[in-house]
């Protein structure tokens, strides 16, 4: 995330970032000189500032989660540091978080310059990161001055993982970083074909062909460039399966057609993302293997991650809740990390849809404020109390007339909107927006309501539209209370404002924390330097084939009411062997036909075969 990180660095005071609290920026001394604004559950650095998220994964065998991040602060290097390196956060129960040590810095000849964006690839069971070093005065570093490199755990029983090598081994074999040179920056995270070959895609122009390029490894230690795809080009670039059913889309499964099995995301201005159809090609290094094939899927709608302030987002797989989960940098003064958003394929609109994660209801305190059914009449003003921290939920009936809705910040102003534009003979055009910023709501012909949730914390605050289809993060300032307006006769069915919870919390604390229900050996957890303590440890889970992967796509209700003859499915125990986790998938079709779609390859790879 090259272009936007420097800029920012370069924009800060002093341009460089080498100077904290107690003298040189070290392993030791990783507090920024000032303060950073404060937040209540958002994460940022309470005195650095930062920028992109980076590498996040589940750890099955400590049940904690991680999330790196862009900290502004580097190793002097003899004049060359200058940052970011990479900041650390861990959670047991995905609500409390606590700040680490800085995990990377940038202490080695080829990423004596800054430590970018990478991604963390669960290799055998173990967590491998793949970073872009920025290097500078030697020849490996190529034009751009990026190489990636390898880090691993330093200490594999540390269950909070607090030092990182960059020395190690995967599969028994022993790494030696750089492992590629003149690379682009922000490499995505690994995923393993149905040939054994483990690939990632990386963020460097290709020419004259346009697109990223690919690059592939057998045994995750040597790599090699394969070559440039048809994917759009972009910063931060992921390639993942498609994810679970948006809960009540199920009921479009019959006109859908061909479900999509991958979805495909790249920062070409903001985040965007899009599903199609994706074919792993041959193994090997450029000139015997291929990238691939990418078909969007047609009728799709690709979509911003973000529509104001989110950037750099990075992805990753829980397998405790079996979802897929995604962090966005909110650009706004010194940088924070937007609400954790679970991602669903939305079957009737064929897009994704971003909702923040179920743990984030979780920290409602309580009720501030609830408004029932209300009629509203122009120029009449309804006042919901809100709070410095919290959560407002608005709810409003499809109006029979061309109405504008506006929801004003009280008292520093800045309006959030919602233009309804009525048609006889089609669906209402509606635009949403901040400001005077309006972006188009897709919809679908038999809605009969509006919704708009914000996320009030500090001088952040992120919106939601119609449950996921558009959201952003804004800047803003103190909010004590909303607005609400309409332009003409219309109906709020409900607005309703909580208090939220603080997420941060010490390492000890989270080490305190029963692991979540879900994968892993029984461990007993200490971190160096605090008391033990005995964890509360769920027993494995086994994944069965992919005709219950999919099944799990679906919202409970719904997978209960499917066969697998409705979904034109053999029986699972016909089709699977003895230790594989898949069998084959069929198009979702009740007349019984058996054509194979693309979601068996999904399963498959999700599965790990």
């Amino acid at each position: 995330m090259f272009q936007f990180a420097m800029l920012l660095l370069v924009n800060a005071a002093g341009g460089r970032h080498v100077n904290c609290r107690d003298g040189p920026c070290a392993p030791g001394n990783d507090r920024c000189i000032g303060s950073s604004p404060t937040y209540t559950f958002h994460l940022a650095d309470p005195t650095c500032d930062i920028n992109d998220p980076n590498g996040p994964f589940y750890d099955p065998v400590h049940g904690v989660y991680h999330n790196f991040y862009q900290i502004h602060l580097a190793l002097d290097r003899n004049g060359t540091g200058n940052g970011p390196d990479w900041g650390h956060w861990v959670s047991r129960d995905f609500k409390k978080w606590a700040r680490m040590p800085v995990a990377i810095w940038n202490d080695q000849w080829y990423d004596n310059v800054a430590i970018f964006t990478g991604s963390t690839t669960i290799v055998d069971g173990k967590p491998v990161i793949m970073y872009p070093g920025k290097c500078q005065n030697d020849p490996w570093c190529g034009k751009d001055g990026f190489v990636y490199a390898l880090a691993v755990p330093s200490n594999a029983s540390d269950p909070l993982y607090t030092n990182w090598s960059k020395t190690g081994s995967a599969f028994g074999k022993n790494f030696s970083n750089p492992i590629l040179s003149n690379t682009g920056d922000d490499p995505s995270t690994a995923w393993k074909t149905e040939h054994g070959e483990w690939r990632v895609i990386g963020n460097q122009a290709c020419e004259p062909e346009g697109g990223n390029p690919i690059y592939g490894s057998m045994d995750f230690v040597q790599w090699y460039k394969v070559g440039c795809t048809s994917l759009q080009a972009g910063e931060c670039p992921s390639l993942f399966p498609l994810p679970k059913l948006t809960p009540g889309s199920e009921r479009y499964l019959e006109t859908q057609g061909e479900l999509p099995n991958y979805v495909h995301k790249a920062g070409a201005g903001p985040d965007r993302l899009q599903v199609g159809t994706w074919t792993d090609g041959r193994p090997g290094p450029e000139g015997l293997g291929t990238v691939g094939t990418w078909t969007q899927l047609p009728g799709s709608r690709e979509v911003s991650l973000d529509i104001y302030a989110g950037y750099a987002s990075k992805d990753f797989w829980d397998p405790v809740k079996e979802r897929r989960i995604l962090w966005l940098w909110g650009r706004i003064p010194s940088g924070i990390q937007a609400m954790p958003r679970e991602l669903t394929y939305h079957a009737g609109l064929k897009q994704i849809l971003y909702n923040p994660v179920e743990e984030i209801r979780d920290l409602r305190t309580h009720t501030i404020s609830r408004l029932g059914s209300t009629a509203l009449q122009p120029g009449q003003h309804v006042i919901l109390q809100a709070a410095m921290a919290s959560e407002v939920s608005l709810e409003f009936a499809m109006p029979s007339f061309d109405t504008n809705f506006s929801v004003t910040l009280l008292p520093s102003g800045g309006s959030f909107f919602l233009d309804v534009v009525q048609s006889a003979n089609s669906t209402p055009s509606v635009k949403v927006g901040f400001n005077k910023n309006r972006q188009p709501l897709p919809l679908l012909p038999d809605e009969e309501k509006l919704t708009m949730s914000l996320f009030i914390d500090g001088a952040a605050c992120e919106v939601f539209f119609q449950d996921g289809r558009l959201a952003g993060v804004v800047h803003i300032n103190a909010t004590e209370s909303l607005e609400i307006e309409a332009s003409s006769a219309a109906q709020m069915v409900q607005a309703v404002s909580y208090g939220m919870a603080n997420i941060y919390t010490s390492p000890e604390e989270v080490l305190a924390t029963p692991r979540l229900t879900g994968m892993g050996p029984p461990v007993q957890e200490t971190w160096p330097g605090y008391s033990k303590s005995k964890m509360k440890i769920a027993k494995p889970k086994i994944r069965r084939c992919a005709a219950h992967s999919f099944l799990r796509m679906l919202p409970r209700r719904t997978a209960v009411s499917y066969s697998l003859q409705d979904l034109g499915l053999r029986s699972c125990s016909e089709r699977c062997r003895v230790g594989q986790a898949f069998c084959l998938a069929y198009r979702i079709k009740r007349d019984g036909s058996s054509k194979e779609t693309g979601m068996d390859a999904a399963s498959r790879k999700m599965a790990g075969a």
